[in-house]
């Protein structure tokens, strides 16, 4: 027989026991904050634009800095890698063959990329013939090739549902110099969202009739985006503009975006210092060094002039109508302490890149 004292004690016992097994639901449950959160990182995609510098651009490179694209390459796949890029418009990644191996430079890059990764269209030229060189074209045929405007993805974060490339007006005369845009329209497997991405090397030089051709390129390129999205998808841009907010002619293919319904997540308006009301990227990284570092020992900035955003060339710009978070826009460098770039420079353009969530 037990006493009352003892069984008492007993319950006690039992009684602390389970309290101590019973958490707050606070303490295990998620809260709103916690979940909105985690709802986000699954839906970031990141997006991004790299001028990659064409490999026969290098064969004599002007200063040690620059290296050969044999050295490059492989510095240009650690960033896209290292950064997570699900979608990037690459410019200067040429359909011309290397010496070694005898395949293009695009492909090239490709292949050093891994499996993960595709290419929204492989034709090297829009030719009737299928050899591997421009000068054995035989003739034009449109075979979705962009020239030296490619858009990579990859495969495990997004299915291609469409694409195609489009000729712009250049100054230059033939295929083989013309300029393309290319455009995709992809799925995210995480979230089943669908939107276009497109990209192009707009004409460059700072000439009236440059920024003139240039202009023209840009409303072309629109014009067809508009006109393939009829489901009025969100639209993310990104490339070479080729002119930037200190251009002497204004920077009018930015411009043109602008007018066409396009938003700069950094509000990097012509001559603007620093953000505006129209910034809307929620955090910001190497925003204040111009885009263009032509192989300098460290990146440019006007942070002494007061210039808190850079001059910059290459831009991921949004058109949607519904809002596109933008949760990070960087530029990618690799830097030492003292601020001077650290190993191979991989391009004469530095990679940006933009982290958005799709409405």
């Amino acid at each position: 027989m037990f006493s009352r004292s003892f069984r008492r004690t007993r319950k006690s016992l039992v009684a602390a026991t389970i309290g101590a097994l019973v958490v707050p639901l606070w303490l295990v449950a998620p809260t709103a904050t916690q979940s909105a959160q985690a709802a986000s990182a699954t839906a970031n995609l990141t997006v991004a634009t790299f001028n990659v510098r064409c490999a026969n651009c290098s064969k004599k490179p002007p200063n040690s800095r620059e290296k050969r694209w044999e050295s490059r390459r492989e510095v240009i796949v650690d960033q896209i890698k290292s950064q997570s890029v699900d979608v990037i418009g690459l410019q200067e990644a040429s359909p011309g063959l290397l010496d070694s191996p005898r395949i293009s430079q695009f492909e090239d890059l490709l292949n050093r990329l891994g499996g993960d990764y595709a290419v929204t269209d492989s034709s090297r030229y829009n030719c009737t013939r299928t050899d591997t060189t421009f000068t054995k074209c035989g003739g034009f045929l449109d075979r979705g090739a962009s020239q030296d405007s490619r858009i990579f993805y990859r495969t495990g974060r997004l299915s291609l549902q469409d694409s195609g490339s489009l000729r712009l007006d250049a100054r230059a005369i033939g295929n083989g110099s013309a300029r393309y845009m290319a455009w995709a329209q992809f799925k995210d497997k995480r979230t089943a969202k669908s939107f276009i991405f497109a990209t192009a090397h707009f004409e460059p030089g700072t000439s009236s009739s440059a920024t003139k051709t240039r202009v023209a390129q840009v409303k072309k390129a629109i014009s067809r985006l508009n006109s393939v999205n009829d489901k009025k998808l969100p639209i993310i841009w990104g490339s070479d503009l080729a002119s930037s907010k200190l251009s002497h002619a204004g920077n009018k293919s930015y411009d043109a975006f602008i007018s066409a319904g396009f938003t700069d997540p950094l509000g990097n308006t012509f001559k603007a210092k620093n953000f505006t009301s129209k910034t809307y990227a929620e955090k910001r990284v190497n925003e204040q060094y111009f885009t263009l570092n032509n192989f300098a020992a460290k990146p440019k900035d006007y942070v002494s002039r007061g210039y808190k955003l850079g001059a910059h060339l290459d831009y991921v710009l949004i058109k949607s109508a519904k809002r596109v978070r933008v949760t990070e826009w960087e530029q990618v460098l690799n830097l030492t302490s003292s601020g001077n770039f650290a190993g191979v420079i991989p391009s004469d353009h530095n990679m940006v890149k933009a982290t958005v969530v799709l409405p």
